[in-house]
Parts: structure tokens; C-alpha cells; sequence
């Protein structure tokens, strides 16, 4: 017999191994259907329970993902529409003092009165004008055991912090009610610079300084107090609008957008400072935000024909504040939601890029501009 090594007899078994592999894959045709391929996925390898079991665990987790998708807006907006009662602010937060932009109408001056009814003192932001005079008024009249002051300025024009920080040195409104904003029509283009910013200035930056403001001033007195925490809540009155594009009135929808974010970032920020944020994304509301219509557009006017009241609006803050972070009110706002769960934004935005000039109110306003440039 012949003694072959064990190194030879390796070599020879991993020779005589590699041949038949080689000669495996190279018979693995359709034409040789009887030598299998283990490297080769054919149809008589996937068997139909394997097909079948592989389409039901994808459409159970297509079906779950979409019912968390719903159901996770769905549980907020019928708990805050429909089953939260409104709440004691005053003995929630221990709140003296609230401060509301916007207070001379609208969802401002409903706040207002609602705050005051709780026994809530209100510092009253608006425009320096003789409504504000007149609400301020008929506020100090019929709640005598209360305090209103009255801080005259124009949010959408820097400098007013001076005055909203002078008018309350002596007190800290912990309540702050981020709420002034308004809409301007026309095509961007055609829309002066100062008159965007000014928009700007009022819808984004004047929440981001007074918020800062009071929140800063909250903190430093809960360590004052030694206590770490004091108990507050600042709200933003933010818009659905700001969940899509907004041609013809593209401040809006881009202000109303970075409120939205802001708030919800900045809740993070400050909740373990014990307090609470809230935005509220109201459908249309029967207030004088409609008088910024001043190209006669009539898709507001179709807004302001379905608009409900703003002592509406403002009972949703007193409701969801430190029970929900975004509170969607009424009927623009869930079928806008509930389109977005079904369509992405990126195809809604294409199709308004690519039909804009097919909207009635573009062709009025490209008709405006025609009319002016012959003038």
C-alpha cells in the first residue's frame, strides 16, 4: 500500500471536492433540470406557503402601520374636541397674571374674557388703536375685582419688546398666550420686502422674543424660590395652513409652519422646568383676520362662509393645554390631516406647483398686476 501524507491526501480531497462543485454549477441549466444549483433561487424553490405567509406579514404590517399612522391623530383629536372639559388655569398653574397678544379681538379678546372669569389679571397686547381702548374698557368694567393692562404696539415693527417688558416689571405673567398674527394676499413678487418681513416680524419672531422673555424670567424665579420649578404654560395659536403650501399668501403658510415646529421643540426644552406648551391649529375663525383679504380672494371667502366663533378656538386652550402638545380644532384641520396620512406633502406640493395657473385667484391677481403695470 501506498503511505500518502496527510497534506497529500488534504490536497487530493479538496481537488476531487472543487471538480464536482465546478461540474454542479456548470450543469445547473434549464436543460438539465435534475442537478440542482444551491446558488440559483428558481420558481420550484419558493413554495406557495412560503409566498403566502411572506404576503400576510406584509399586509398585517402595512395595515398595523397604517392604523397607528390614524389612530395616533385620531385619539387627540376626538379627546380634545369632545371629551376634555376646560380647566381652572388659575389653579392649575397658580397663575395671577396672563399675558394675550392679540387681546383687542378675535381669539384674543375671547381668551381674555375666559381668563378673566377665572380671576386671571391679563396684560392686553395689541395694536396701539381705539378698539384696544374700547375692550380694555368694557374688561375693566365688567371685571372690577381684576386688573387689565393695556400695552399698545405693533408686533409686526421692531422695538416693542421695550414696551411689553416695561409694562410688566412689576408683576410675571405665567401665562403667555402667543396669539397676534395676521394674513397678507398677493403674489410674492409682486408683494413689497418690508410689507413680507413686517409679516414675518408679527406671525414668527415677536412669539420667539416674548416667549423667551417670560419663560426665562419663569425659570429664574423658580430658582429664586428654591424650588427649581415654577409652575406655567405658554400657547401659540398656530394654523393648519402651515401643513401645506400656501400660494398667494406665502408668509402665512411658512410662519404658521415654523410656529408649529418652534413650539414643539421648544416644549422639550422647557417642560422639565414644569412648563407646559401648546399650539393650536384652529379651521377657519370668524374674527377680523379676514379683512387681510385685500385682493378679494375667494378662497377666503369661502373660509370665512364656513368659519366657526373664536370663544370656540379659545375654550381648545383651556381644554388641551398639559394634555396634548398640537390641538387640530374642527373640520379643515382633520380632513387636511387625513389627506396628508394618505398622500405625501412633496406630491401635494407638485400638484399645486403645476396647476396654480389654473386657480381663479392666481389669473385675478395676475389680472391685478397686468392692470397696474398699464396704470
Amino acid at each position: 500500500m501506498r503511505n500518502y501524507s496527510a497534506s497529500k491526501l488534504g490536497q487530493h480531497d479538496l481537488w476531487h471536492t472543487a471538480g464536482w462543485i465546478k461540474l454542479a454549477l456548470a450543469s445547473a441549466t434549464p436543460d438539465n433540470p435534475h442537478i440542482s444549483n444551491p446558488f440559483v433561487v428558481t420558481h420550484s424553490s419558493l413554495h406557495p406557503p412560503i409566498i403566502m405567509f411572506s404576503c400576510c406579514c406584509l399586509s398585517t404590517a402595512l395595515i398595523g402601520a397604517a392604523l397607528i399612522s390614524i389612530l395616533s391623530f385620531l385619539v387627540p383629536y376626538i379627546l380634545d374636541g369632545y371629551v376634555f372639559k376646560e380647566q381652572d388655569l388659575k389653579r392649575r398653574y397658580n397663575a395671577k397674571w396672563a399675558l394675550v397678544t392679540g387681546a383687542s379681538s378675535g381669539i384674543g379678546r375671547a381668551l381674555t374674557h375666559k381668563l378673566a372669569k377665572q380671576g386671571i389679571n391679563v396684560v392686553m397686547v395689541a395694536v396701539d388703536d381705539a378698539l384696544l381702548t374700547s375692550v380694555h374698557e368694557k374688561m375693566t368694567k365688567e371685571f372690577p375685582a381684576l386688573s387689565f393692562r393695556k400695552v399698545g404696539v405693533n408686533l409686526g415693527v421692531s422695538g416693542y419688546m421695550a414696551s411689553i417688558t416695561a409694562a410688566t416689571s412689576d408683576i410675571l405673567p405665567t401665562l403667555i398666550f402667543n396669539n397676534a398674527g395676521y394674513i397678507a394676499t398677493g403674489l410674492f413678487s409682486d408683494s413689497p420686502l418690508n410689507s413680507l418681513m413686517a409679516n414675518y416680524e408679527c406671525n414668527a419672531t415677536a412669539p420667539i422674543q416674548i416667549t423667551h422673555h417670560f419663560v426665562t424670567r419663569m425659570v429664574e424665579e423658580g430658582k429664586r424660590d428654591g424650588t427649581s420649578k415654577m409652575r406655567g404654560a405658554v400657547f401659540f395659536t398656530s394654523s393648519p395652513a402651515g401643513l401645506m403650501p400656501c400660494p398667494t399668501t406665502v408668509m402665512y403658510g411658512a410662519t404658521k409652519a415654523f410656529i408649529t415646529e418652534f413650539a414643539t421643540s421648544v416644549a422639550a426644552d422647557i417642560y422639565p422646568d414644569g412648563i407646559d406648551v401648546l399650539v393650536v391649529n384652529p379651521s377657519p375663525v370668524d374674527t377680523g383676520f379676514y379683512s387681510g383679504n385685500k385682493h378679494d380672494m375667494n378662497s377666503m371667502k369661502f373660509f370665512q362662509r364656513t368659519a366657526t366663533s373664536p370663544e370656540h378656538v379659545a375654550s381648545c386652550f383651556l381644554k388641551s393645554i398639559g394634555r396634548t402638545l398640537v390641538c387640530e380644532q374642527g373640520y379643515f384641520a382633520f380632513t387636511l390631516k387625513m389627506i396628508l396620512k394618505l398622500i405625501d406633502v412633496n406630491l401635494i406640493a407638485a400638484i399645486i406647483q403645476r396647476t396654480s395657473t389654473m386657480n381663479g385667484d392666481y389669473a385675478k391677481l395676475i389680472k391685478q398686476r397686468n392692470t397696474n403695470k398699464k396704470e
